[in-house]
């Protein structure tokens, strides 16, 4: 026997060693019926992106102009105190 022979022998066996991949029962599968799935998934995904009203618009669009006023004021707050803390601790 070879030493592949019996590695697998012994997965067989016992099936907690071994890789996570060698304890995943799968069916055999095509790179065709593998990429088939993949673009049923991704179909699938881009169609839930979808707003309710049909448009495929980023939350931030959504939202009321003075939302989006506190939101954009609020971002540069925080790069300010981020830079200003920077600078600090460089003086320090």
């Amino acid at each position: 026997m070879t030493d592949k022979n019996v590695d697998k022998q012994n997965r067989d066996r016992n099936p907690d060693q071994g890789t996570v991949l060698d304890r995943i029962k799968m069916p055999p599968m095509s790179g065709e019926e593998a990429l088939r799935r993949f673009n049923e998934t991704s179909a699938a995904s881009e169609s839930n992106a979808v707003g309710e009203d049909g448009s495929n618009q980023s939350d931030l669009a959504q939202l009321h102009p003075i939302m989006k006023l506190v939101a954009l004021g609020g971002t540069l707050l925080m790069i300010t105190a981020i830079l200003l803390g920077v600078l600090y601790l460089f003086g320090a």
